[in-house]
């Protein structure tokens, strides 16, 4: 390892380079308020120091920081290809500000002060080596960051061109703050842009550090980083792909290789049990869990592929391909099934979402990449929902289902290998747990909870379960009941009964008025008091009276809930008609989601 400092001339136009960003870095990244304000003062600040010394007086140059560097192997009359260990983000930054500097003295028709810096982004065409990438100092491998650096670099556009959000905005900024701080004082402008250029060429120092080149790049780089920004898991696993597979400088292998997962839709976030992380490390937390059958803390599991890799390797020189290869198979699976567009599991995915009940995850994937008859396929789903929405009807804690997941797993995998049929291993074993945490309730179970106890869930669940039951309860023949998005709990016994819902029985004294008054808030919770109605309907029926409520449900509701209310309906909605219609709704709701025997 070799370390010397040099400035922004010596590190660019001491001699044709081409700095490459390697495969296992990640986009740029850098902001302005964290990072491009500061860097523009620093510069700034010198500049203005430089204008103030007199003829004797030195600049003091502003240190940059380091960056690792690493020798590539090229033709003697190409360029100078050095791979960027560590500094993308500080020599991609540094660039954008020098083209700036350019376009503004552009601007001002100062055409040999822009010959002089184009000379720091630039190589003569003569060092090319025929590779048009080569023109320009430095060569990025992402592909939206590669498109508009170049846009910037090469054509001077930052605003207009929308493939890289980040070093448009980065370049924009650059251009125009330092077209304002030349034109502030017409006076001094000359001045400012000798200091400026004189600033950017010789008084910006950056520490270079030459590692050997027998030295494992993404490795040092992972370690340099951890002292900044935290790289995601799916950046070190990535880095991880690129060096086994051997690319480093090969653009069209690396997209072969990652390409999928450079979409945006990556990057954005997922919310699993209020934890919010990128999908890519959502996916990539599943896909191990699936792959080693043990638990794996989200912040080890780059760790974990890496141990995987090892105790799996077969051949070297393909085995991460196929590793590779199998991820994009089953992150296919898993951008589909969060987009609802895996076929079959629109209505299931949803009602997980609701559930929160992501640990079940590497499940899905599983048997989303397995070649599974539609039946089996829809009955293993079944299963696994019903299982979900008993356990939280019935209140009981989801403590046990991270273990339990892997197990199953294991199970699962094992019993595929011996032509098993996947769905029977899935209701055989759900259906086998004796312990409380992962039990299955039965059919009693459930009804005593529906009929004795007030509702579980949240308000979102408890209209999950409300709209599975209209859907059951709709014959073959019924309309399609539409978006349900509109659609909202309503409690028939208002919530604020007091007014329109008093109490008709004489007690003797007030304590039994509080025991009927208790007894009655239950009964408001509970599922035989709740239905479904749009949202303009709702607002309309508020705390009316029941033969109001009744006439505007009959009137406007086209759903069967509310079709099977009324053609029951007592004269008076009370605590027994509560309890009447939730053994109702509970012999439904047993066989929407029926235990282990009945699917």
């Amino acid at each position: 390892m070799e370390a010397n400092i040099a400035d922004l001339q010596t590190l660019f136009e001491g001699k044709p380079v081409s700095y490459r960003i390697p495969q296992f870095q990640r986009p740029y990244a850098w902001k302005e308020n964290e990072q491009w304000i500061p860097l523009l003062e620093d510069v700034l600040k010198v500049a203005d120091a430089s204008m103030k010394r007199d003829v004797k007086g030195k600049v003091r140059p502003h240190f940059m920081g380091a960056i690792v560097l690493q020798s590539r192997e090229g033709s003697s009359s190409e360029v100078d290809k050095r791979l960027v260990v560590d500094g993308q983000q500080r020599l991609t930054t540094l660039q954008l500000l020098i083209r700036a500097a350019q376009a503004s003295f552009q601007s001002l028709n100062d055409l040999e002060r822009v010959a002089r810096l184009e000379k720091l982004t630039l190589n003569d065409e003569q060092y090319w080596g025929g590779d048009s990438d080569n023109e320009m100092k430095i060569r990025q491998s992402n592909r939206n960051d590669q498109k508009a650096f170049q846009e910037a670099i090469r054509n001077g556009k930052g605003h207009e061109y929308n493939q890289s959000p980040s070093i448009n905005k980065a370049y924009g900024y650059f251009k125009d703050a330092i077209s304002e701080w030349l034109n502030a004082d017409m006076a001094s402008r000359s001045s400012k842009s000798e200091a400026l250029e004189e600033t950017l060429s010789k008084y910006l120092h950056i520490a270079a550090i030459d590692l050997d080149p027998e030295e494992k790049p993404h490795i040092i780089f992972e370690t340099l980083n951890a002292r900044g920004e935290p790289l995601m898991q799916s950046d070190l696993i990535k880095n991880t792909v690129m060096y086994e597979a051997g690319v480093i400088d090969d653009a069209q292998k690396a997209r072969d290789l990652w390409g999928m997962f450079e979409d945006e839709w990556w990057r954005k976030n997922s919310a699993e049990r209020r934890v919010v992380r990128s999908h890519i490390d959502s996916f990539l937390w599943h896909w191990i869990i699936m792959k080693t059958k043990k638990w794996v803390s989200s912040e080890r599991v780059a760790s974990e592929f890496r141990d995987y890799l090892e105790s799996n390797r077969q051949d070297a020189s393909s085995y991460v391909e196929t590793v590779t290869n199998d991820i994009k198979v089953a992150g296919k699976a898993y951008q589909d099934l969060e987009n609802f567009i895996f076929p079959n599991t629109e209505d299931f995915m949803k009602r997980m979402k609701t559930l929160e009940v992501g640990t079940m995850m590497p499940v899905l994937i599983w048997l989303c990449t397995q070649k599974l008859s539609p039946q089996r396929f829809k009955r293993s789903l079944s299963a696994l929902e019903s299982y979900l929405v008993r356990r939280m009807l019935c209140g009981v804690p989801s403590t046990g289902l991270t273990h339990l997941c892997r197990q199953m797993l294991e199970r699962i995998e094992t019993d595929w290998a011996e032509t098993v049929d996947v769905d029977e291993t899935i209701i055989n074993y759900l259906g086998s747990q004796t312990v409380e945490s992962r039990i299955w309730p039965n059919d009693r179970m459930l009804k005593e909870s529906l009929t004795e106890r007030p509702m579980r869930g949240n308000a979102s669940r408890r209209k999950m379960v409300m709209e599975s039951v209209e859907l059951f309860l709709r014959s073959d023949k019924a309309e399609g009941i539409g978006p349900t998005d509109n659609l909202t709990i309503e409690h028939i016994l208002p919530q604020k009964w007091n007014r329109h819902w008093p109490i008709l029985s004489v007690f003797p004294d007030n304590e039994s008025r509080l025991d009927a008054e208790s007894i009655r808030n239950k009964a408001v919770k509970s599922i035989g008091n709740l239905t479904l109605v749009s949202g303009k309907l709702n607002a309309s029926l508020s705390n009316a009276p029941w033969n109001e409520k009744r006439g505007t449900l009959a009137e406007h509701s086209t759903l069967f809930l509310n079709k099977n209310l009324l053609s029951n309906a007592p004269d008076v909605w009370d605590e027994e008609a509560i309890e009447n219609r939730a053994h109702e709704l509970a012999q439904a709701a047993i066989k929407v989601w029926p235990h282990a025997d009945g699917i």
